[in-house]
């Protein structure tokens, strides 16, 4: 076969792994950059008091990033990421507010860090940072199709979110643990930061929906707060798209 032929249908079959052998790669409509300068952030965020800062992605670390973005990406449809997502950048670290960020969003755009996996860049942890930060941009888009007084009333009773920084005081303090911890899903959180605030909190059940931790589906399952959370993001996700159902995310329990 010849070559034109053999990368033409390559690109039929796995449209999303077009142009993955440089460095810089588009995944299904995303670009996925791994070159950095100061403007790639917004404007508005780098006078003070932002001072968006980061440092360029080592390249020995580009091909495993751009798996996890193929991994995460593959799992939207092509024209939710269309509408929604224009570009994901990779870095080696970022600052803002002078407070070391693992990840970002801004209105079509998601800013991520990896730093190596001896330093806890996993590749599940890389996974789920893209998912945890597009799920912003989507509760954003489709504000009017997610109610917060529900997620709310499946809260502990006079629970409060904790951070009147929305997550950025949670890191400073060092209260940012990402870990399933059952201390809190008694409560309706899953995790030490979803306690910052509502957006976080929906945030890392969104990363759990498609990248789960161990354990994740047993907590949904033994805990009432965190299956009526499930339940309601689900419903969120399906009327973006209703290839997303319980069934399509329990699926992901069972990857590697």
């Amino acid at each position: 076969m010849k070559w034109s032929k053999l990368l033409l249908l390559l690109f039929i079959q796995f449209p999303f792994l077009l142009y993955a052998g440089g460095k810089d790669t588009v995944v299904k409509t995303v670009a996925v950059s791994f070159t950095y300068s100061k403007n790639i952030f917004p404007a508005s965020w780098q006078p003070a008091p932002i001072n968006a800062r980061g440092e360029m992605i080592s390249a020995g670390e580009v091909v495993r990033s751009r798996e996890a973005s193929i991994l995460a990406l593959k799992k939207y449809p092509e024209t939710l990421l269309d509408k929604n997502l224009r570009a994901v950048y990779w870095l080696k670290n970022m600052r803002f507010y002078d407070v070391g960020y693992g990840g970002t969003n801004s209105n079509d755009a998601l800013f991520l860090t990896n730093d190596g996996e001896a330093l806890g860049y996993t590749m599940k942890y890389m996974e789920q940072t893209l998912h945890h930060e597009f799920s912003s941009i989507l509760y954003r888009n489709y504000k009017k199709l997610f109610d917060d007084s529900i997620w709310i009333a499946a809260n502990a009773y006079n629970f409060d979110y904790n951070d009147p920084e929305a997550g950025v005081g949670a890191i400073r303090k060092n209260a940012s643990s990402q870990d399933i911890d059952t201390a809190y899903c008694t409560i309706g959180m899953l995790t030490q930061y979803a306690m910052s605030s509502l957006e976080n909190d929906l945030n890392t059940f969104a990363q759990n929906l498609f990248c789960p931790s161990p354990g994740f589906w047993k907590t949904v399952d033994s805990y009432p707060r965190i299956r009526k959370k499930v339940s309601l993001l689900i419903s969120f996700y399906n009327k973006l798209d209703t290839v997303f159902t319980e069934t399509y995310f329990r699926q992901f329990a069972n990857s590697k």
